[in-house]
């Protein structure tokens, strides 16, 4: 019994000393509310009223402000409000003295118990070192005063002074100032809300009185909740938002939320920011597109290539908007990731069908990117490097005392790095599928050599508080060189030399002008340009030694693709009430689209110089009527090669049906005039090159869609269901063929044929939207068929990228410092043409050639395919590092069928051989990012 004292008194003696550790200050702040005051004025009341001591350099503190509403609250949870997003954060030591210092400082305490309670803006904002000599570094802090900050007030007793006004202003990154794009703002009290511009601008309509609560979120950004307060103003207002991880050392504060995708807030659209997809993981960068094929409705199947096949759709039928000039191709090194560059990159919007009248000239989908305009508080610069490119950034005000003016810049350029070597080596291994049918050579005397480069700028100059300028450019290209000189192995004349050169490309740049007239009227101006270019000289001269005469032979191909686009656009955004807004616009584009195909240096098979004009106008209207929510509008496109108008209307509309579930819909017509097309090749590889539209063998392209949804929200938790119908009219397919003419060689036939698709299909997600661990599931059940009417007679059969069922799972844990993500798909396998036989036919000239049988046009099917990916990352301080690795239990994915013929040296005897040619295997790769501030 006396021991059991003994040990109850020490375990009451225990919990004491550790409750004695752990307790703060014990102080309950009951009712104190401050509004935009200056921080020390702010302590040194709470200071005098609770008799706390506070310690601080004022120095560090001055020019500081914040707003906060202490309620009935312990003073450490207060003191963690008022700090938000001012770049300081506090500890209380063993004293009690509540220290303010500056996020970067190092907190060393002399206790061996480690007994210093730390607080700060988010907890672990620096670890606590227990430490004999204490060295304590000072940094900065931001002294910029916004015009109004308001920082997640609390409630405040003081009655309400208006009522239905009008709230209006501009959110921006806490932390370097930068203009947020499409943000939601949603009163809490009736669910209404609005949703700012590209510029960050925002206009809320009739808000019910000046107590009122509102909601603001982001992707990407901690979703913020405001308390308006009598007297405060309400034009004009500058709102901060928090990044979910703003500094790298940082753990989002228990109870904010915010998204790694947000999903189902439009019919079909998906939105992203880079800085949740550096947490994915990936083949050798952070890549939006390669991350969007990991949603539902988007095809993941095409594993060599970035682009997106959105619902049954092709790459060439997005359109792609940099900074509002179109980008008309997407890839770099083949495909296996895109050609956007993520660090200059603010924001992303995909709309996988139904979208808005404002978007014009494509049938399947709209991918917008927004860059950045750059910091505006400091410069900046930092970069990445990885095992295939290494990639640097820059950004800040380009003048110390004018803020006004703000620079961003990117470039990325690949290096000879192993990642970079094995997805080299490996499609050129495979692709280059033409046979030489003469005798073998070697001593190859030179190398093939590939590179790629990408740029990214931006200008951005802001005269007034409503008023924007910016200059955007972008310019990206890869360069293949496969050239090669074979001696022969017997010594003296012969050899073969192959010249293998491809170059492509885009370059883009637009100038905009955007001007907030008034709190309800917003105009946009921009002009753009846009190239893209496509060469491949693909020439060959080979040289026989037949007794004592040589003999040259020439062959090849030569083939070119350039597409010039200039256009000027205006757009006006016009709120005619709280529950109405009007979008209208002009727009023209002037396009330059040549093609070229040769063969044998001299015979042009194929030569298309395309011009025409594109002039479209557009109206919409969305009206909000309760729980019910409309969006009419009709877009109206003259094109001059037609000599026709095109008329696309468009209807979307969503019903909440309560809190958590919404249903919704929407049909439109669409049209394109510049379309890509298919030059197929069974054995050295099919090429697409861009056309444009006309009124006699290639009309213009028409879709319509269908579409119908659900989603249902409870707790973290977003189901997400949408069916939809695609009927494509006037769908393109072309076909050169080359025949054998006795007594006229070979002739080259050219068609084009034209008919019809379907695309029908479901897309299922199940998102994690919030917490340590987030991800989603998604699933889709589809089927795409043509029906177009080829020379062999047939006319149904599936379209090139029909994927009957595809899952995708897609994880991500954040533990501490670390982002562990872990990505499953599983695809069944794709149709595809195969060739059954062949011939052989005697020219002329004596020389033989070898011409293929195909089968029917997709008559066949790959096995199904499945791969996983995982990643970690360690951020500290200023950067990360993160191995990734692709297709974790190296499975053997079929990427296409090679054929080739083989003649039997003895009897001479052709026979036809087949191989599987796989995508990558067990692939790492290490990224390593830094910042300097």
């Amino acid at each position: 019994m006396k021991k059991l004292f003994l040990l109850t008194t020490l375990l009451l003696f225990t919990l004491k000393g550790f409750s004695q550790v752990t307790t703060s200050t014990g102080i309950t702040i009951k009712d104190e509310f401050y509004n935009n005051r200056q921080l020390i004025e702010i302590l040194q009341d709470l200071e005098a009223k609770t008799n706390i001591k506070f310690k601080y350099d004022p120095a560090k503190l001055k020019g500081v402000y914040a707003s906060y509403w202490f309620d009935n609250m312990a003073l450490e949870v207060g003191l963690k409000g008022l700090l938000k997003g001012s770049g300081l954060k506090f500890y209380v030591d063993d004293n009690q003295v509540v220290n303010i210092i500056s996020k970067t400082d190092k907190v060393y305490v002399k206790s061996s118990y480690n007994s210093g309670t730390y607080y700060g803006g988010n907890a672990g904002d620096a670890p606590i070192v227990a430490s004999p000599t204490p060295n304590v570094q000072v940094g900065q802090v931001q002294t910029e005063r916004p015009k109004i900050a308001i920082v997640n007030n609390r409630a405040t007793d003081k009655p309400a002074r208006k009522f239905g006004f009008t709230f209006t202003g501009r959110i921006i990154d806490a932390r370097t100032s930068e203009p947020l794009p499409f943000v939601n703002l949603t009163i809490k009290s009736n669910k209404t809300g609005s949703q700012g511009n590209v510029d960050g601008y925002f206009t809320l309509l009739n808000v019910p009185t000046d107590t009122t609560t509102l909601t603001l979120s982001y992707i990407g950004y901690i979703t913020t909740t405001i308390k308006l307060v009598p007297d405060a103003p309400i034009n004009g207002v500058t709102i901060e938002m928090e990044p979910d991880n703003a500094e790298l050392d940082e753990v989002v504060v228990k109870g904010e939320k915010t998204e790694v995708l947000k999903a189902a807030e439009t019919i079909g659209m998906f939105k992203m920011t880079p800085r949740n997809i550096a947490k994915l993981p990936n083949i050798g960068e952070k890549d939006i597109f390669r991350a969007f094929q990991l949603m539902p409705g988007i095809s993941a199947a095409n594993q060599s290539s970035s682009g997106l096949y959105v619902r049954g759709g092709t790459p060439d039928q997005n359109l792609v908007l940099y900074d509002g000039f179109t980008v008309y191709y997407v890839d770099h090194l083949y495909g296996f990731f895109s050609a956007f560059n993520s660090n200059p990159i603010k924001d992303v919007q995909l709309y996988k069908g139904g979208f808005d009248a404002k978007f014009g000239g494509r049938i399947s989908s709209v991918v917008e990117i927004t860059s950045k305009d750059g910091n505006k508080r400091e410069r900046n610069f930092g970069g990445d490097l990885t095992l295939m490119s290494a990639n640097v950034w820059a950004e800040g005000p380009i003048l110390n005392k004018d803020k006004r003016l703000t620079f961003s810049v990117a470039g990325r350029h690949s290096w000879a790095g192993p990642l970079y070597g094995t997805i080299f080596d490996s499609f050129n291994s495979n692709s280059n599928n033409a046979q030489f049918s003469g005798p073998r050579f070697s001593q190859t005397t030179t190398t093939p050599s590939s590179y790629f480069y990408d740029l990214n700028g931006k200008v951005t100059f802001k005269p007034s508080e409503n008023e924007n300028i910016s200059l955007s450019y972008y310019s990206g290209k890869d360069n293949l060189d496969n050239s090669q000189n074979i001696l022969s192995p017997f010594g003296g004349n012969g050899g073969f030399s192959n010249t293998d050169l491809s170059q492509w490309g885009n370059t883009g740049s637009s100038l905009k002008w955007s001007k907030r007239w008034s709190d309800t009227f917003y105009t946009n101006a921009l002009v753009s340009y846009s190239n893209f270019f496509s060469d491949r000289d693909n020439t060959n001269t080979a040289e026989f030694l037949r007794g004592t005469e040589v003999r040259t032979v020439k062959f090849g191909s030569l083939e070119s693709n350039n597409l010039r686009d200039v256009s000027a656009k205006f757009d006006v955004e016009y709120k005619t009430s709280s529950k109405n807004s009007v979008l209208f616009g002009l727009q023209y584009n002037k396009f330059n689209i040549d093609y070229t195909y040769s063969q044998n240096d001299t015979l042009e098979i194929i030569g298309k110089r395309d011009n025409g004009g594109l002039m479209a106008g557009y109206l919409q209207d969305e009206a909000h009527f309760g729980d019910f929510t409309v969006k009419g509008g009709l877009r109206m496109s003259y094109f001059s090669p037609t000599k026709k108008t095109y008329f696309e209307p468009r209807l979307s509309a969503t019903y909440a049906v309560n809190d958590r579930l919404k249903i919704k819909g929407a049909w439109g017509i669409y049209h394109q005039f510049a379309k890509q097309v298919e030059r197929e090749d069974i054995t050295n590889g099919s090429r697409n090159f861009w056309v444009l539209a006309n009124d006699t063998y290639l009309p213009v392209t028409t879709s319509t869609h269908i579409i119908l949804g659900a989603s249902y929200e409870i707790n973290d938790y977003l189901f997400d269901v949408e069916g939809y119908y695609k009927d494509i009219q006037n769908d393109s397919r072309y076909s050169l063929r080359f025949t054998p003419q006795i007594g006229r060689g070979i002739l080259a036939q050219e068609t084009f044929f034209n008919g019809t698709g379907k695309v029908k299909g479901i897309d299922f997600l199940v998102q994690k939207k919030f917490g340590d661990y987030t991800g989603w599931v998604g699933y889709t059940i589809a089927q795409a068929d043509k029906n177009i009417v080829l020379p062999s007679g047939e006319s149904n059969f599936p379209s090139n990228f029909d994927v009957r069922h595809e899952f995708k799972s897609v994880n991500i844990y954040k533990l501490g410092r670390w982002d562990l993500g872990a990505t499953w798909i599983y695809a069944t396998g794709r149709p595809y043409t195969s060739i059954v036989g062949g011939y052989t036919v005697r020219l002329l000239d004596g020389s033989e050639r070898t011409f293929t049988d195909p089968s029917t046009t997709n008559g066949n099917r790959l096995p199904d395919s499945h791969r996983m990916d995982v990643s970690a990352t360690y951020n500290f301080g200023h950067g990360s590092i993160g191995l990734s690795i692709y297709n974790l239990y190296g499975h053997s994915n079929v990427w296409f069928k090679k054929y080739q013929t083989l003649t039997d040296s003895k009897t001479n005897e052709k026979s036809l051989s087949v191989t599987d040619v796989n995508y990558l295997g067990f692939t790492p790769n290490i990224t390593f990012s830094y910042k300097f501030k």
